[in-house]
């Protein structure tokens, strides 16, 4: 679905988005889990253009429900995956990688969730990739240490990967997971805080399509400390079985 002129969300993936970016060619960010590829190419076709027109796929981490659909999309393309050499690793015979499993990663690996896919690019922190008048990384480590989100300069779009998500009206925080790093991540928010864009395009949820930036500060303003897994279960234990009342993404 194309909510901004030239940029898509592949329908049908529920558990983490796909952005397309539609330039001369083809721009992808994340891939979703590993039956995403056939979703993928069926929307490019959908919307007149051809799968071998998609260049370039853009990893903003490497959990496997953003990293999942990239071995058989990379396949099925001509498309290059590109993502910070942070969230990279080496496989002897591979050469560089992501993958959620890291070093035990395998192309081969007979669990999908588990297989890795080559690294045609390393990214660095403050790079303009020349798509679409300019899309800058900005390295924002926390949920992972080689996290990034690419702003999209002429339409102030932000795509944050899982560093941040919104609902739609709303923007939240993610919740810690194994291998975060809070100090780091609260540096990254800080950094986001500071960097106007209108669009918020997050890895879960809908894209807030104005004000973003300023919704973003008012958050850290009213919750400057990211949210504890323990904040957050007892607040939504407490709010649901005390006052019947669900957590909004407002709260974190």
């Amino acid at each position: 679905m194309e909510f901004v002129s030239g940029i898509h969300t592949v329908p049908g993936t529920i558990l983490s988005r796909i952005y397309l970016i539609e330039d001369d060619d083809l721009t992808l960010i994340d891939t979703g889990m590993p039956w995403s590829a056939g979703r993928v190419f069926k929307y490019i076709r959908s919307i007149g253009r051809h799968p071998d027109e998609l260049r370039r796929i853009l990893m903003t981490h490497n959990h496997p429900d953003h990293t999942g659909g990239a071995p058989g999309i990379a396949r099925y393309s001509s498309a290059q995956v590109a993502t910070h050499h942070e969230d990279a690793h080496h496989h002897r015979r591979a050469g560089h990688i992501v993958g959620y499993a890291g070093i035990f990663a395998s192309p081969e690996n007979p669990v999908p969730l588990l297989r890795c896919t080559r690294v045609d690019r390393m990214l660095k922190d403050n790079e303009v990739l020349p798509i679409a008048g300019g899309i800058r990384v900005l390295h924002t480590p926390g949920h992972t240490t080689g996290s990034v989100c690419y702003l999209l300069e002429q339409e102030g779009l932000l795509f944050s990967g899982d560093t941040i998500f919104s609902n739609g009206i709303r923007i939240s925080r993610s919740m810690p997971f194994p291998g975060s790093d809070k100090a780091l991540y609260k540096q990254s928010l800080e950094r986001l805080a500071a960097v106007e864009f209108d669009i918020l395009c997050g890895g879960h949820g809908s894209p807030l399509l104005s004000g973003a930036s300023k919704t973003l500060r008012v958050l850290l303003e009213r919750k400057p400390q990211p949210p504890t897994w323990g904040e957050f279960f007892f607040k939504r234990l407490t709010s649901r079985l005390l006052h019947h009342k669900s957590v909004s993404a407002e709260d974190y």
